[in-house]
């Protein structure tokens, strides 16, 4: 049977830079590597791409596999993020093609990017928010929740993922949630805390008891805001959170994401006048432009109106 050397180099590559990284960084590297050998292995003797050694991998190898990935319904941005950490193994090997297909090919956003995704809609929202406070099912409410700590608390996925029950403080006078996993943990992120908005602490108050009841139902000790009920992980899967949602998202006959809750609360924030600065801090990006170039969209139009506002003022005096 023909050997995968790129599985070969991929373990070489991680042992490399292992302790570098968090342990759950390098198992996702581990994981995304491990199947990129699959994909680039069963191209390679296929017959669709020329290698799937690493070091004599070519750039049109790599349009190859561009190719498939998005035949198979892979967004652009999720290939872009194949080709970085693809890419990072062939330096490490010595080959050069990567930088040679994105001289040749090209490294273009899609047509459709415009720097901005829409947020989930204020209507949306608020069928979350009753479909929370009407529902007995420990399935929906767990959906609801992991749409709600986005849409109310900016929190990423998988910063909701992996949080602690004992961090979210709802029950306060000025309710927040102490967000202590967060992107860029290892390098430039920092543990921050956010005002948990939309008067949701109800809704809060009865996720955690129908929680604690099923944990108490299964035996399970956990300080996690998703106690992870079938394993002993400390916390669920990414794929465990997306599956939360999409029950909830049938139910109110919805089509979304997980990060549209997110986009909403940045954009809700800047839409109710908080200073960028204080949304920037609270959806932990690592500077104002960030929070500029994704979530001001909507501002910019308030922006505008407070301007031709001013003028009108002016003219008067």
């Amino acid at each position: 049977m023909t050997k995968n050397q790129f599985r070969t180099d991929s373990e070489r590559f991680l042992e490399a830079i292992k302790g570098n990284y968090k342990d759950s960084t390098f198992n996702e590297k581990r994981r995304k590597l491990s199947y990129y050998s699959d994909v680039l292995f069963k191209l390679y003797t296929d017959g669709k791409i020329s290698s799937c050694n690493p070091k004599t991998l070519t750039k049109e190898d790599i349009a190859a596999y561009v190719a498939f990935r998005r035949a198979t319904g892979k967004k652009d941005s999720t290939i872009r993020k194949d080709l970085s950490m693809i890419g990072e193994l062939l330096t490490f090997v010595g080959n050069d093609a990567m930088d040679l297909y994105k001289v040749v090919y090209g490294n273009k956003r899609p047509k459709s990017y415009n720097g901005r995704l829409d947020p989930l809609p204020d209507e949306v929202i608020e069928k979350v928010y009753a479909l929370a406070r009407s529902t007995d099912s420990w399935k929906v409410m767990e959906g609801c929740m992991a749409i709600i700590l986005g849409c109310a608390a900016g929190l990423r996925p998988q910063e909701a993922r992996q949080l602690y029950a004992s961090d979210v403080h709802h029950l306060e006078e000025e309710p927040y949630i102490h967000v202590r996993h967060v992107k860029g943990e290892d390098s430039w992120g920092r543990h921050r805390s956010v005002p948990l908005n939309d008067g949701v602490s109800d809704i809060v108050e009865k996720y955690m008891g129908m929680r604690l009841e099923k944990m108490r139902g299964r035996g399970v000790v956990s300080d996690a805001m998703f106690p992870p009920l079938r394993s002993k992980k400390e916390f669920v899967s990414q794929q465990s959170m997306s599956r939360f949602k999409m029950d909830v998202a049938r139910i109110i006959g919805s089509d979304f994401v997980l990060k549209d809750g997110r986009r909403a609360y940045g954009q809700r924030m800047l839409d109710r006048g908080v200073p960028i600065e204080y949304v920037s801090y609270c959806m932990g990006h690592d500077s104002v432009e960030t929070t500029q170039k994704y979530y001001a969209s909507y501002r910019d139009k308030s922006v505008l109106s407070e301007v031709h506002e001013i003028l009108r003022r002016g003219s008067k005096t």
